[in-house]
């Protein structure tokens, strides 16, 4: 099939089970939202999912608070509740609830615990995706919940230095009037298809892969590896819920080291592919560490993350080979 046909999404068909993976971790400071996106998934007009919550190991409260509040609402029976006893970083909390998915989903889908889905979006990317067997990931337009006349999330674009791209944030929702093709769906409302997983990853139990990218791109690789097998990765032009953008990660950004991951993942997922540019990112960030007026932290973070993201790179390329990057959808611009 065709990705721009028109895609109908009123009409009965078959909807195949769906595990929904929702991450938690010290999140008592927007305990009211945790509890509305729970509230919305327990809601949602889809006859054949599960929910699986992974608590990261808080200590702040909130995974007593999630706890109360899943008895309260009566939906317990349907919702797999996961207690790690120390913070795994989201890819460690995603792959937790993965392994534990039923055995017939054949999508997993990825909610952030600050996002309030729709009652009908899952039911939409469900409907494309079983229309469109070469496709491996998907999500629909994410709105802002300061103001939802605006795009938070729609898909994102890379080039071939790995820079980042999201050009539709902050735009008017109705930008988007068909199906495009992106470099990566971005991890707020992901649907994954479960081969589309397996074939790339050539793993069970791994969707996200810990030991590389615990905080930072993790599913920029997931994306890539599925333009490298085949799959397509698409954004849908159906609005699909809420976004209160970075209200975990800013508040631990700097206990995690953030900006340390930022830049090792991207120093390693550079490595693991055949850009044409990568050197002269390499000798960007080398002529920075000696010319650069930031202090000495500053400067041990931009070593320490080349360092470690050049060996990651290896490690990684031993296991899963080198990404052609090519074969992904780039966002195309002169590097200077």
């Amino acid at each position: 099939m065709k990705l721009l046909e028109t895609f109908y999404l009123g009409r009965k068909m078959f909807m195949p089970m769906v595990s929904i993976l929702w991450i938690n971790y010290n999140s008592m400071h927007i305990i009211n939202i945790i509890k509305e996106s729970l509230n919305s998934l327990i809601h949602l007009e889809y006859p054949s999912y599960e929910i699986i919550v992974v608590d990261n190991g808080s200590i702040d409260g909130s995974r007593e608070a999630i706890e109360e509040h899943l008895k309260f609402v009566g939906s317990m029976q349907k919702v797999k509740f996961i207690k790690l006893k120390r913070n795994l970083g989201f890819t460690g909390g995603v792959n937790a609830a993965y392994r534990l998915r039923n055995a017939e989903s054949k999508y997993v889908a990825i909610v952030n615990n600050d996002a309030i889905p729709y009652p009908d979006y899952l039911r939409k990317l469900v409907f494309f995706m079983e229309r469109h067997d070469d496709v491996g990931a998907v999500q629909g337009i994410v709105l802002k919940m300061s103001d939802t006349s605006k795009i938070d999330s729609a898909g994102m674009f890379i080039d071939d230095t790995i820079n980042v791209y999201s050009p539709f944030s902050g735009k008017y929702a109705d930008i988007l009037c068909k199906p495009i093709y992106v470099s990566y769906v971005e991890g707020t409302m992901p649907l994954y298809r479960v081969d589309s997983i397996k074939r790339s990853l050539k793993d069970n139990n791994t969707m996200y892969i810990t030991a590389g990218f615990a905080y930072y791109l993790e599913d920029v690789f997931l994306s890539l590896m599925f333009w490298n097998q085949g799959y397509r990765c698409v954004v849908l032009p159906v609005i699909t819920g809420e976004h209160y953008r970075e209200a975990t990660t800013k508040k631990f950004a700097s206990q995690i080291g953030l900006s340390y991951y930022a830049l090792r993942n991207r120093i390693a997922l550079l490595y693991m592919t055949n850009s044409k540019k990568k050197k002269k990112v390499f000798l960007k960030y080398l002529r920075r560490l000696f010319i650069s007026k930031g202090n000495f932290q500053k400067r041990k973070i931009i070593l320490n993350a080349l360092l470690d993201g050049i060996h990651l790179g290896k490690e990684l390329i031993r296991k899963y080979g080198i990404i052609d990057i090519y074969k992904a959808k780039l966002f195309r611009i002169p590097y200077d």
